[in-house]
């Protein structure tokens, strides 16, 4: 008894001088906190101020009030660049519409998450309280039909593009949801011209759509919006009023998206709070351009071919195990890349050095000319260096990879019990 009593006692003591410095530490840290609100920063983050989107707003209500009643009414397509506003008004448009209704269900869909027919028809079921049974789409949309029989049904299709885009017989969805008498659809999209993926015109002719167009935001626009998120978000005072123009003006320039100016003003402050600093500085904000121009390098990269992708791979692996990252080295790693593969065809060595001079008009890739004349033993070869964030292209693209696109590159098992395993291509991943 008396081990156990004083076991229980030296825990107690430890957890006590522990939890003394904890939180000793954390009032310290608060004191130099800049971000007090991460929340704020979020994409999904609704605040209560909204900014230079009355008409919009106005528009989106007069269009749609008749559902509050149970009334059809046209179809609606949504469409701008990306962050000019489009989710964010059209989701707080509809959380207040919806309020005290019970006839009409309003159901707010991103298509970029629910990607595939049946994961929308179980997605909507679980927004009607319905519980989902049976296994194909017919039994999904006939639990729907049931449902709604005597409802209104309005669904906003957020990313409808990139739905349409990933399988063509996606389309039938839209064709099934536009023969419901009792279904409102809005459809919200960057591409103006989204409904070109539907190539059943039947389907098109079924819709009745009025078009809805966000305008990027300007300079003094952005400014408004960023203000008010640094007042909710950060320790008042950390940021200056001309830090606050700067990325405003950067970016309007750039592309007039509020999530991109939303997320510098994060970023910075992110920077000046782990470099210990009292406020946001232009330093912080430099470092915050230059990574979002790098995370730009890495979506784009993400939209390449297959092959490119994995030229890249190849160059990233050259550098990362030899001095010399020339020509050679690199082709030598792409067919490691490959090895064990019958679904792959393996590019020559011609094509890869096209496909090299590509990627270097992309920015993506640099050649350092090797110094000496002509061509022979006295030359040294060029060459290859990548230009972005490696981490971050490890992260995003090779892991990736790993989890999606090894499996068409892995070899076929063999039959044969004495021989022995193939390498399997990317394996060299792995040690990274």
């Amino acid at each position: 008894m008396k081990n156990k009593k004083a076991i229980h006692e030296k825990l107690e003591k430890i957890i006590f001088d522990k939890e003394k410095t904890y939180l000793s530490t954390s009032e310290t840290l608060n004191t130099k906190k800049i971000i007090l609100h991460e929340e704020v920063f979020s994409s999904n983050f609704l605040p209560d101020n909204i900014f230079h989107r009355d008409k919009e707003i106005e528009e989106l209500t007069d269009h749609f009030i008749p559902t509050r009643h149970q009334k059809y009414c046209t179809d609606l397509s949504i469409y701008g660049v990306t962050g000019s506003g489009k989710t964010l008004i059209t989701k707080l448009v509809f959380k207040t519409l919806s309020k005290g209704i019970d006839d009409t269900n309003y159901i707010y869909i991103p298509c970029n998450e629910y990607n595939t027919p049946s994961s929308i028809f179980k997605f909507i079921l679980q927004k009607i309280n319905v519980e989902s049974k049976g296994r194909s789409e017919s039994d999904y949309i006939q639990q729907i039909k049931n449902h709604i029989e005597n409802k209104l049904l309005v669904l906003i299709l957020d990313e409808i593009d990139i739905f349409l885009k990933k399988e063509k017989s996606y389309e039938n969805l839209i064709q099934i949801l536009s023969d419901w008498n009792k279904c409102v659809l809005i459809f919200i999209s960057n591409d103006p011209g989204w409904h070109e993926y539907i190539k059943d015109h039947r389907t098109i002719s079924r819709l009745h759509l009025s078009n809805l167009i966000f305008k990027p935001y300007d300079t003094d626009e952005i400014f408004d919006i960023i203000e008010d998120r640094a007042s909710l978000g950060l320790k008042q005072g950390i940021i200056s009023e001309d830090l606050l123009l700067e990325i405003a003006e950067f970016t309007a320039q750039y592309n007039g998206d509020a999530r991109v100016a939303i997320k510098l003003l994060s970023q910075a402050a992110s920077y000046a709070e782990n470099e210990g600093c009292e406020k946001i500085n232009l330093i912080a904000l430099d470092k915050a351009i230059n990574s979002l121009e790098e995370d730009n390098k890495i979506n784009f990269i993400e939209s390449l071919p297959p092959q490119h992708k994995l030229i890249l791979v190849s160059v990233y692996m050259a550098n990362h195990s030899f001095k010399k990252p020339d020509f050679d080295t690199i082709y030598n790693e792409y067919e490691k890349l490959l090895i064990g593969s019958n679904l792959w065809r393996k590019l020559s060595k011609n094509t890869i050095r096209i496909y090299l001079d590509e990627l270097e008009t992309y920015r993506l890739i640099e050649k350092e000319i090797g110094k000496g004349r002509g061509r022979g033993k006295g030359r040294e070869s060029t060459r290859v260096f990548l230009t972005f964030d490696k981490q971050k292209f490890k992260e995003k693209i090779i892991c990736k990879m790993i989890r999606n696109d090894i499996k068409p590159l892995l070899p076929r098992a063999t039959t044969s019990s004495n021989s022995m395993p193939k390498t399997p291509p990317l394996s060299s991943y792995q040690k990274l």
